[in-house]
């Protein structure tokens, strides 16, 4: 096979069409073109092809995912979904065709990519989370844990994160209960202020807790 054309796309000058025997193959970056130093005559085999292509994707799919890591940091997971995802929406437009194996080796060479420049860091991500939680919408345990759990952190790191930034959960609930009710009091028929408290994620024992000593600082 001989590359018979290469052709700057009008659109986007950083790119080049790719012709191989006389025949469009692929849209390829200009890093491509010097990594496997690709001119117009060069004969190529289909092995350095299919790992040009891939070399390809592989960089195309890692810039996207950069760009979905720049405004908030994601979990590992959500970051698999989202590949996918964009492995739908780009068919036909980055490749005609793409069997499941292949996409997988992309998305774990991008993964490991992404772990090994810091982009994605399940239990940062979690300390994150919970800072943010603790400062702008205070939530007990249990609903920390179903969150982070929900976004696809391991439940031993979530756990782990948790209760190192988690360490009073009776004075959060204290807190979160004044700033919804106040100075309001609060007793064990109080069914509309408890189903609050237990929303919030905090177990029914430290609910029992606080009510007994609200009613006992009340006598």
């Amino acid at each position: 096979m001989i590359v018979t054309l290469l052709e700057t796309q009008k659109k986007d000058p950083s790119r080049v069409n790719l012709y191989i025997d006389g025949e469009f193959n692929c849209g390829i970056s200009i890093n491509t073109i010097a990594k496997y130093s690709l001119y117009v005559g060069k004969e190529i085999t289909q092995e350095v092809l299919d790992e040009l292509f891939f070399s390809e994707l592989e960089g195309r799919f890692l810039d996207r995912a950069v760009g979905f890591l720049e405004n908030s940091p994601k979990t590992e997971r959500q970051v698999r979904i989202y590949l996918k995802d964009l492995s739908f929406k780009k068919k036909g437009k980055w490749f005609d065709s793409l069997d499941t194996e292949t996409l997988s080796k992309i998305i774990e060479k991008v993964i490991e990519k992404l772990h090994e420049y810091q982009y994605i860091d399940d239990e940062r991500f979690a300390e994150l989370f919970v800072t943010s939680r603790m400062k702008n919408k205070p939530r007990g345990k249990d609903v920390l844990l179903m969150e982070l759990l929900s976004k696809g952190v391991a439940k031993d790191t979530a756990q782990k994160v948790i209760n190192l930034l988690v360490e009073d959960e009776a004075s959060l609930l204290k807190q979160t209960y004044a700033k919804k009710y106040k100075e309001e009091k609060i007793t064990m028929k109080d069914r509309k202020k408890i189903d609050f408290l237990r929303r919030k994620g905090f177990n029914w024992d430290l609910i029992e807790q606080f009510i007994n000593n609200e009613s006992g600082s009340q006598e």
